[in-house]
């Protein structure tokens, strides 16, 4: 996708969100995610499982998948800088 026709679903959806959203449809959204992703696979898809890991949390305390872990699953939320 072209850098002007990215720019301009970007801002025109910014604009339509900030006034209320009522027009937006399925199609609009989901250009509005093509635009912001470039069609790169940023993370799981949805239902997907995650590979094992461990990270330091706030205090350095390493957690793992497994430890975080609760008896419904664990949400995980990945989302991308909003560097455009």
């Amino acid at each position: 996708m072209d850098v002007a026709s990215k720019s301009s679903i970007l801002h025109g959806m910014m604009r339509r969100l900030g006034a209320g959203g009522a027009d937006i449809t399925l199609n609009d959204w989901l250009e509005f995610v093509q635009a912001q992703n470039d069609d790169y696979r940023t993370g799981p898809a949805i239902g997907e499982r995650v590979p094992d890991f461990a990270l330091k949390d706030q205090h350095g305390q390493t957690r793992s998948l497994v430890e975080l872990m609760g008896p419904n699953g664990l949400l995980l939320v990945f989302s991308r800088s909003a560097d455009w």
